[in-house]
């Protein structure tokens, strides 16, 4: 009963010396960089009234084509800012320059 209980132990061992563990190394690739938002500076174009302005802006830069607007009457009017018009919401707004 001893030398059984021993060749198994001894089978064990020789079994667990026998097996081999394997730790595949796969490279992952580069995260993709983050998008890049390129805002374009809004267009102005004269409107057909004068002292008014109509700029072409997107949505993320309707901040932007407000100071444009100023920028141009003050520029090309010497006035003191721009006051908002109308704005058709797809990208243009005409500005009266406030004199």
């Amino acid at each position: 009963m001893k030398a059984s209980f021993i060749a198994l132990t001894l089978a064990a061992a020789a079994l667990a010396a026998c097996t081999t563990k394997e730790t595949k190394v796969v490279a992952t690739p580069a995260p993709a960089p983050a998008p890049t938002v390129v805002v374009a500076p809004p267009a102005v174009v004269p409107a057909p009234t004068q002292g008014q302005v109509m700029v072409t802006y997107t949505a993320q830069s309707y901040d932007l084509a407000q100071r444009t607007a100023a920028s141009y009457c003050s520029q090309h009017y010497g006035s003191n800012g721009a006051e908002l018009v109308s704005d058709d919401r797809v990208g243009h707004a005409t500005y009266a320059c406030v004199m």
